[in-house]
């Protein structure tokens, strides 16, 4: 029979339900839900397939290689992921294979696992190609070490492996990823544009050898939308309208088009709608003029070749060199956009909606920057009740 016992965690007051099925003659099974409807699903479950003899898990586990598994993970939750997961998650498919390559499901261990993780962050990585100085020596890419939230990204696919293996596919009975610890992440970076930095930016953009540049950092800052999002922006998805022609304070220049753009596919999943405002619509509307519209990429690439131009990391940097701006990556451009915001007395909810997140704690890091809208309000509240 089952018994499920109610469980508080003493430190974060969390509850779980732990599950335990004894049928006579046969081994002790438990497990622990998140809630009580999923303990006993599984405690009837469980308890049905043992009496059918249906339940060894022991068993299958030590019949079931490891790289079975990731090919049934491959052939059901891939097949349905998103396109923006695929790669990333198929990269940490490769090096889990690699690393337990040859092993059944019953030898992958805890402890086998944490020695995974422990080599999985020791590793270096690079970024970029071999580069050639015009004296022909060749210079190879930089490498950097990996962060503690990237090895919990690839903690957290192997776990969600094990954890169908568990409930759904039978194979184990516990996911060995439980029981050990996740590396320390640090804190988000925040990194944004000054505004001598961004005026000396956009003007190294302008000048830049792919003329679009300028347009696609434009927008990066107006937007915070994120790299991959912009760079395959298709001009279907951009919708500018007319108005009646207006003067930018600023600069001067005359604008006489507003608009949005849609990107689909973001990290979330969700789509996202861009309102394109300051010089961008009319820097969009003339690159349309001027052929850009020829090709359905917003960027296509300069070589003509078909798709978007996903590597256009020698300009950028060429860009940043000639701006003199250290230290900066282009997705920095986005902590830019969301600094802006809060320095104008933006609430970390709006901040929260123009990136396009599910939720808050992503947005924390710029709590700092919205200080003096905070305490204005607080201020107000004070002087209207009087204290």
């Amino acid at each position: 029979m089952a018994s499920i016992q109610r469980i508080v965690s003493p430190l974060t007051k969390a509850i779980s339900y732990r599950v335990q099925v004894r049928v006579k003659g046969r081994p002790a099974q438990s497990e622990t839900f998140p809630s009580v409807k999923e303990a006993r699903a599984w405690a009837v479950s469980t308890e049905s397939a043992i009496r059918e003899g249906r339940h060894f898990p022991h068993m299958r586990s030590k019949r079931t290689v490891f790289a079975e598994l990731v090919q049934r993970y491959r052939d059901t939750v891939m097949k349905d992921a998103r396109e923006s997961s695929k790669a990333v998650r198929e990269q940490h498919l490769v090096w889990w294979n690699v690393r337990f390559a040859g092993r059944t499901l019953a030898e992958i261990t805890p402890d086998l696992v944490a020695e995974a993780r422990d080599a999985l962050a020791s590793e270096t990585f690079t970024r970029g190609k071999v580069q050639t100085t015009k004296e022909g020596v060749k210079v190879p890419p930089a490498e950097y070490p990996r962060a503690g939230a990237t090895v919990n990204r690839y903690l957290a696919t192997l776990s969600h492996m094990f954890t169908l293996a568990v409930k759904e596919w039978r194979l184990v009975d516990r996911n060995p990823v439980r029981d050990i610890s996740k590396k320390k992440e640090a804190r988000g970076r925040v990194r944004f544009l000054s505004d001598n930095e961004r005026d000396a930016l956009l003007a190294a953009c302008a000048k830049s050898d792919w003329p679009p540049l300028h347009l696609l950092v434009m927008l990066a800052i107006s937007t915070g939308a994120r790299r991959g999002e912009l760079i395959k922006l298709k001009w279907d998805n951009v919708y500018l309208r007319v108005r009646e022609a207006g003067v930018d304070p600023r600069t001067g220049e005359k604008h006489t088009a507003l608009g949005h753009a849609i990107v689909h596919g973001t990290k979330n999943g969700d789509s996202r709608t861009l309102p394109l405002v300051g010089r961008v619509p009319d820097a969009l509307r003339a690159m349309r003029l001027q052929g850009g519209g020829k090709s359905e990429w917003v960027f296509p690439q300069p070589s003509g070749l078909p798709g978007p131009y996903e590597n256009f990391d020698g300009v950028w940097y060429a860009a940043l060199t000639a701006a003199k701006v250290e230290d900066f990556r282009f997705h920095d451009l986005r902590h830019t956009c969301a600094s802006y915001l809060a320095s104008q007395g933006a609430s970390l909810l709006e901040i929260a909606d123009v990136l396009g997140h599910r939720t808050m704690s992503m947005v924390k890091r710029y709590s700092h920057l919205a200080q003096g809208h905070k305490t204005g309000l607080v201020e107000r509240m004070a002087t209207e009740r009087g204290l």
